[in-house]
C-alpha cells in the first residue's frame, strides 16, 4: 500500500467511526506503531486529522452529529455486546430510562425478548418506543418533546418538565465522545440537557459508548467522569482507559468480544 493510500484508508476509518488507534492502523496498514505515529503527525501538520492520546479523531470539530440511519450500521457488534451488559445490570421489578441511540435500542431489543419482567421503561426516543410497543407486558413511558428526526430523539422543555417528578432505578445513557478529562459530551446543547436531566433522576448512572467515541470531546458536557457510576464500552478499550476511569471512581464494564468474532 502506497503512501497516499495509506492516507485515504485513515481517512476513511475517520469519517465511518471518528476516531482510530495507532494499533489499529498498525495492524491494519502493516507498519509499526512508530511509523504510524509519523504518518499521523504529518496528517495532523495538514489538517486532515487530530491526534488524541494513542491515535487520531476526525477533523469536523465539536459540532459533527451523525444521523440515526448513519450511525446505525457503525460497530454493531459491539453495540450489541455493550448493550448484553447492559441488560446484565437490570434487575426485575426495576424503572429503567432508555436515552436515544443505536446502543440503547439494542437493549431495548434485549430487554423485549429477555426473561426479565416487571420492568418499567422509560425513553425519549420514538424509534425505541415503537420497540417497545411490541410487547405488551413491558410497561413503558414515552417523554414527548421537540422532535430532532435526524435521531429519533425528543428533547427540549416539555421533555425535561416530564422528567421532574420522575425517578429511576437505573438511567442507560449515551454520547457522542467521551475523554477522561471532560467526561462525556454531545454536539447539541439540549441533547446534552436531556441526557444531564436522565442522569440527574437516576439512583445509578450507566453511560454506553463504544471504543470509537473515546478522545476527542463535543461542544457540550453531558457529565463529568465524577458524576456517573458506570461506563460501559467494548473490548477494544484498552486497559489504561478502564485504570484512569477506576481512578476517578468510575467502573469501567469492558463488554467481551462475541465468540468467533
Amino acid at each position: 500500500m502506497v503512501a497516499q493510500e495509506r492516507r485515504n484508508y485513515i481517512l476513511r476509518q475517520l469519517e465511518e467511526k471518528s476516531s482510530v488507534t495507532v494499533a489499529e492502523l498498525s495492524g491494519a496498514l502493516a507498519l509499526s506503531e512508530v511509523t504510524v505515529r509519523k504518518l499521523l503527525m504529518a496528517m495532523e501538520r495538514e489538517g486532515r486529522l487530530k491526534r488524541t492520546w494513542g491515535g487520531a479523531v476526525c477533523a469536523h470539530g465539536s459540532l459533527r452529529e451523525l444521523s440515526h440511519r448513519e450511525k446505525e450500521a457503525l460497530h454493531l457488534e459491539e453495540k450489541k455486546a455493550i448493550a448484553r451488559a447492559a441488560y446484565d445490570c437490570i434487575a426485575d421489578g426495576e424503572a429503567v430510562f432508555l436515552d436515544c441511540g443505536t446502543t440503547t435500542i439494542q437493549l431495548a431489543r434485549l430487554i423485549i425478548a429477555g426473561p426479565k419482567r416487571g420492568v418499567m421503561v422509560c425513553t425519549n426516543a420514538i424509534n425505541i418506543a415503537m420497540e417497545l410497543a411490541r410487547a405488551p407486558d413491558i410497561h413503558s413511558i414515552v417523554i414527548g418533546g421537540e422532535l430532532r428526526g435526524n435521531i429519533l430523539s425528543c428533547v427540549g422543555s416539555l421533555a425535561e418538565w416530564s422528567l421532574q417528578r420522575l425517578f429511576f432505578d437505573k438511567g442507560f445513557v449515551t454520547g457522542n465522545h467521551f475523554t477522561l478529562e471532560h467526561g462525556f459530551s454531545a454536539p447539541i446543547f439540549q441533547e446534552a440537557e436531556l441526557k444531564s436531566r436522565v442522569l440527574s433522576v437516576s439512583k445509578e448512572k450507566y453511560i454506553l459508548m463504544d471504543y470509537s467515541k473515546y478522545g476527542d470531546d463535543s461542544l457540550v458536557q453531558v457529565a463529568a467522569p465524577n458524576q456517573i457510576d458506570t461506563l460501559i464500552t467494548d473490548w477494544h478499550a484498552p486497559q489504561e482507559l478502564v485504570k484512569s476511569f477506576g481512578e476517578k471512581g468510575v467502573k469501567v464494564i469492558r463488554a467481551p468480544q462475541p465468540a468467533g468474532w
